[in-house]
Formats: structure tokens, C-alpha cells, sequence
């Protein structure tokens, strides 16, 4: 994960909210998990909220300006010196650590009630490491605290071995589950699923992907190329372009709970 979080640093920071189109730092595309998170606080009791990989913090300063929030303890944990940079000058609380390997105690006092959340950082941990990640946060929680998590997932198989097969041809270790494949590992890392809903799609385009995957235009239009032959050119989450291509990626929101 270290590599890919240090290939990706020249669009960490400020640079980091104007990528795709703003998607990452706009208050009304994040409503439905800052109100799905907020709906949920009520409920949790918890003194200690913690964002996972919440990069630059926008996420905890949404949540901020609700009421609730008043008492509780807002942390943002990730493990990029660029995007925690960001994040302190806002006035939140950093804790620089991977999201696979921190304890409870980095982030607070440890028999506080805990809540998580985190978006968009699961796919991260590639296919092979999503349930050992899962594991890890569940060791970290106790029995009835909350995990709520908006991840890019795929109804439909061919959607997800789409996108899977463009981020390998960019040489990325990212990897997207299908909605089946996600709900397996969390029940498998002891996670009970309370809730799903949809979440805003993400258009990425190729000049987007390149400048955050460092690509050259022959990059582009060779992967172009080589998605249309494996895909086709027009799917209901990739097209080509004359220059390039776009993909889609499909979010949903899962609410979970530490059994």
C-alpha cells in the first residue's frame, strides 16, 4: 500500500480536491455518508470518531459542523505526511499510522466507545489483502461499535473484472470487489452488515487517471486499446474516447457492526 499511496503524493494535498472533478472534496456529493454517519453517531453513544485513511480530513470537517459533534473526539488517521499536512492546518486531530497495522490506543483513550468510518480506501488492500484489513479493524473494535464505509463494489461480475483489469494495465494493486465478495469478507472478519445503500458514482477520466498515475499519452491510448479488444468500447462503466477512455466506479455505503 506504501507504494501506491507514494505514487500518488503529487495529487495529495491541496492538489487533492481538485482531482475528479472535485468528487473527494464536495459537501453535497459526501451528504449521504456525512448524513448516514451522523444518523448512525446518534445512535452509537461513542466518544471517539476515527476517519480511516480520511486523507485530507474533509470528511471530519463536514461532520464537525453537525450539533453532535460537539463532545466528541475527531481523529484522522493516514499515512500520508502531504494529505495529514492538510488536514492539521484545518485544526483536526492527525495520527500518522496504516490503516492495517494501528491499535486503538494510537487514537484514543482505549475503553472510550469507538466509532469508524472510512471512504473509498478499501480497494487499496488489492483482492488478497481485503479480509486481512477487515480482521485487522474488527481486532481493533469491540463487540457493537460501528464500522461505516463507503467502498467502490459491483453488482454485476463483468463490472468489477473491468475496472479490475484497467487498474492493472495503469500497474495498480488496486482491486474492486463485487457487492457478494465485499459482504462475504466482512462476515468472515466478524462484521455484521446492518445496511446498504447507493452513494454517488465516481467518473474518472483518462486525463485524471494520468495525472494521478503518472501516465504518458502513449500509456493512455495503449491501455485505450487494449480494454476495448478485452471489453468492448462503449460498457455500462468504460468507454473509449477518440483520445482516451473513462471509467465509472459505483459506490455504496455499508453500515457494520463489530460482532
Amino acid at each position: 500500500m506504501n507504494k501506491q499511496i507514494n505514487r500518488e503524493e503529487s495529487v495529495h494535498g491541496e492538489e487533492w480536491g481538485k482531482l475528479h472533478g472535485g468528487y473527494f472534496s464536495d459537501p453535497a456529493i459526501a451528504l449521504p455518508f456525512v448524513e448516514k454517519a451522523r444518523e448512525l453517531l446518534i445512535e452509537s453513544h461513542a466518544d471517539v470518531v476515527v476517519d480511516l485513511g480520511g486523507g485530507t480530513g474533509f470528511l471530519l470537517s463536514q461532520l464537525a459542523r453537525q450539533e453532535l459533534c460537539g463532545g466528541l473526539a475527531l481523529v484522522n488517521l493516514d499515512c500520508s505526511y502531504v494529505q495529514l499536512a492538510s488536514a492539521c492546518k484545518a485544526g483536526i486531530r492527525c495520527v500518522r499510522a496504516l490503516v492495517t497495522d494501528f491499535r486503538r490506543s494510537d487514537v484514543g483513550p482505549e475503553n472510550k466507545r469507538f466509532f469508524y468510518m472510512m471512504r473509498s480506501v478499501l480497494h487499496y488492500f488489492g483482492g488478497a489483502g481485503l479480509l486481512s484489513v477487515l480482521l485487522h479493524l474488527h481486532s481493533q473494535a469491540r463487540k457493537g461499535e460501528i464500522f461505516v464505509h463507503q467502498t467502490a463494489s459491483f453488482e454485476d461480475k463483468g463490472d468489477a473484472a473491468c475496472l479490475n483489469a484497467l487498474y492493472r494495465h495503469m500497474n495498480s494493486d488496486k482491486w474492486y470487489p463485487t457487492v457478494c465478495e465485499l459482504e462475504s469478507s466482512m462476515t468472515k472478519a466478524g462484521w455484521h452488515l446492518t445496511d446498504m445503500s447507493a452513494a454517488p458514482a465516481l467518473l474518472l477520466t483518462s486525463d485524471d487517471l494520468a495525472r494521478r498515475y503518472a501516465l504518458q499519452m502513449a500509456d493512455v491510448m495503449r491501455i485505450r486499446n487494449v480494454m476495448a479488444q478485452e471489453f468492448g468500447g462503449q460498457t455500462s462503466v468504460f468507454g473509449v474516447l477518440p483520445n482516451g477512455f473513462w471509467a465509472k466506479l459505483l459506490y455504496r455505503i455499508y453500515t457494520c457492526v463489530a460482532a
